[in-house]
């Protein structure tokens, strides 16, 4: 149980600092697009909408492969495929509903769903951000 926790908690930093950097980068390229928003204030936000929910997808996609990899190593599946389903299903909180799958990640299941909880949280913050960055200048009267 304790080799649980240390790895459960060692994966959930891991996918922390993914989501870190995935701001980071997200933070820079709202920013940079901000800058340039002059006529196509629709069409700018559109384009931050898309590039921001693209950029959260790939890192919801890493972070649960992180997981995957982890239920992997620990011996709970042998195929990737069936690690990165199981790490799906309790990154997203869904659970799976087969008491074996259950019983194997007693510990690691609802760390990945404690993860992906806080994760999904940062991920709807951003969202919030990019469009009360966007709103202001979407209003705002153009001067010709």
């Amino acid at each position: 149980m304790l080799k649980e926790f240390i790895v459960g908690t060692a994966v959930g930093m891991t996918v922390m600092l993914v989501h870190l950097i995935s701001t980071l980068i997200i933070y820079y390229f709202v920013q940079s697009l901000g800058n340039r928003i002059h006529e196509r204030r629709v069409t700018f936000l559109i384009i931050s909408m898309v590039a921001l929910y693209a950029m959260l997808f790939i890192c919801v996609c890493c972070s649960v492969g992180i997981w995957a990899y982890a239920y992997q190593q620990m011996g709970f599946t042998v195929d990737f495929r069936d690690a990165f389903y199981t790490a799906m299903l309790n990154y997203t909180t869904l659970g799976s509903g087969y008491l074996n799958q259950v019983i194997q990640t007693r510990l690691l299941g609802p760390m990945t769903a404690a993860s992906g909880i806080l994760m999904f949280a940062w991920s709807a913050a951003l969202l919030v951000y990019v469009i009360q960055l966007h709103l202001p200048t979407l209003f705002k009267p153009n001067r010709r």
